[in-house]
């Protein structure tokens, strides 16, 4: 939190798990932001109520439950974590939406506190991880029932899209989660890539 004056106030409670007001209302602003802009890009080949169930689900799975494991994982570690949305990229996500396809920054979880090169690394994979987690869940939910219509269709939807953000993510390179976690371990980061790219390929019927 900060005060009046723009500066980090660290709160009493710091290390323990909470969410601060403010998080809250920012949190809410952009899970309905990013769940407006998914539907805007699906409905363009859905019907606006699988578009609209779909992108629900990748904005609570794979954006909202992927900040919160950053958040968690911090807190444990003792560090002071909350949520920050970002105004512009909110905005442009919907801009994107617009134009049929949807590239959005958010926000991120903001982290204070003396943390370890280690703590590091597994505070950045604990995002990803959750999208490895519910993506591969859905995609085993859309092999176990492949004749179930429209209920199939959005298990793939939501599986695909939720692994192509933690591979995403876990791109090495600038602000992205990847680069902390490779600093950390190599081998993590191979095996995070490893067990996102076998179930986005089978998703997308590559195997």
């Amino acid at each position: 939190m900060y005060d009046e004056y723009g500066n980090l106030v660290i709160p009493r409670d710091f290390g323990r798990f909470h969410f601060g007001r403010q998080e809250l209302v920012q949190i809410a602003i952009s899970v309905a932001v990013l769940t407006a802009a998914f539907t805007i890009v699906l409905s363009g080949s859905s019907p606006w109520y699988f578009a609209f169930g779909v992108a629900a689900a990748v904005s609570l799975t794979g954006f909202l439950l992927h900040e919160m494991g950053h958040k968690f994982v911090a807190q444990r570690y003792g560090a002071w974590a909350e949520y920050r949305m970002y105004p512009m990229g909110l905005f442009m996500a919907l801009i994107f939406s617009f134009l049929g396809f949807l590239f959005a920054a958010p926000g991120a979880v903001y982290i204070q506190g003396r943390i370890s090169k280690k703590q590091n690394g597994l505070i950045s994979l604990a995002g990803p991880s959750t999208n490895i987690l519910f993506g591969t869940t859905f995609i085993i939910l859309w092999l176990a029932f492949p004749s179930e219509g429209t209920w199939s269709a959005a298990f793939n939807w939501i599986g695909v899209l939720s692994l192509f953000l933690a591979g995403f993510n876990l791109i090495p390179l600038g602000p992205l989660d990847g680069k902390k976690v490779l600093a950390w371990s190599p081998t993590a980061w191979v095996l995070a890539i490893i067990v996102t790219a076998i179930p986005l390929a089978i998703g997308y019927g590559l195997i």
